[in-house]
């Protein structure tokens, strides 16, 4: 029997490697092994970007709080292993991106018939890394440089708004703050996304903090492409992926 898809995930992001059944199985089954290993290197690209933050972590009971949303069977905390970004299909209908800063190149990802548990593994993941960005970023520096701003329209059905303003430091490096204004009503959470029209998909930034919050953006994120500032409401249910139901949405332009 194959091992199930999250239960990879799952080990990967924990830096944990297989051993007894699921050891055995992977080492007899190419297309097991393939999936383990592209979930390895997910984690292990993402938290190489990470760790040239120098962020500061935060507390234990931020993880602690995360584990008991979700109801993770296991409470490792994933901030002290490979750290992968979120790349999943979008469920609105984006606008077309506006190029911000000079293309990086970046692998395309090969997609398959079971590309939703790697991306349930990643937002998971990148939920837990946008909090880390939050502390580490949470006072502001008269150094950053506006690069582009995003006004932020609300869905029908939410009285709210906001705004994305994408900065640059003296040290060539991209961080965002987004703000939301506005009764958004609900008692879940409210995530922030980067997302692409071709091919579509989108980036998890994290969790917003209150209605402001700081996030820095990985070198290797190409902008050019991932224009489009989301905000959606997301249920307390354990599934890590876009929940479909936008708060706001913003293109970025140049000021």
């Amino acid at each position: 029997m194959h091992p199930e898809p999250d239960d990879l995930a799952a080990l990967a992001a924990d830096g944990t490697e297989p051993s007894g059944e699921t050891g055995a199985h992977l080492r007899s089954c190419e297309p097991c092994r393939s999936e383990y290993e592209a979930y390895v290197a997910a984690s292990a690209s993402a938290r190489a970007s990470s760790t040239d933050l120098g962020l500061e972590s935060p507390p234990a009971s931020v993880w602690a709080g995360i584990v008991g949303e979700l109801a993770l069977d296991d409470a490792s905390d994933p901030l002290h292993a490979p750290v992968p970004s979120a790349d999943s299909v979008d469920r609105g209908a984006p606008r077309p991106a506006v190029a911000i800063r000079p293309d990086v190149s970046s692998d395309t990802r090969r997609r398959s018939r079971r590309w939703w548990p790697v991306a349930a593994a990643a937002a998971v993941i990148g939920l837990v890394a946008g909090i880390a960005i939050g502390v580490g970023l949470s006072g502001t520096s008269s150094s950053e440089t506006v690069i582009a701003e995003a006004r932020l329209e609300p869905f029908p059905g939410w009285d709210a708004d906001g705004r994305a303003v994408l900065e640059q430091d003296r040290d060539g490096r991209y961080s965002m703050l987004v703000e939301l204004d506005g009764d958004v009503g609900t008692d879940g959470l409210t995530e922030v996304w980067l997302l692409r029209e071709e091919p579509v998909g989108l980036v998890s930034l994290g969790l917003l903090d209150g209605r402001t919050t700081r996030f820095a953006l990985p070198d290797d994120l190409d902008l050019s492409e991932f224009s489009i500032v989301d905000l959606s409401a997301e249920p307390s249910d354990g599934d890590p992926t876009h929940s479909g139901d936008s708060i706001v949405r913003g293109q970025l332009q140049r000021p």
